[in-house]
């Protein structure tokens, strides 16, 4: 284990935060949280640091993410320009 003391958080050897995945997978950190929401992903349970919890993300959890993002995501499905006249 190695410790961060500029923002007080204690990594584990190969754990990512929820944050640092969407950034890795190439999503919003809100589109991850409602997809977990949803239940599309299965996110970890979260761990107790401090008196915070955080979801610490395995290299599996993020290659199982980045097959769900294959499936399900479509870049640019976002609202349609109003054509000018």
């Amino acid at each position: 284990m190695t410790s961060n003391n500029a923002i007080g958080i204690v990594y584990l050897r190969n754990k990512r935060t929820t944050s640092e995945v969407a950034k890795i997978v190439g999503i919003h950190l809100a589109t991850l949280q409602r997809w977990i929401a949803q239940g599309k992903v299965k996110a970890p349970q979260p761990t107790l640091i401090g008196a915070v919890g955080y979801r610490l993300w395995s290299q599996d959890d993020i290659a199982e993410l980045k097959e769900v993002k294959k499936a399900i995501y479509c870049k640019g499905r976002g609202r349609k320009s109003n054509p000018k006249l």
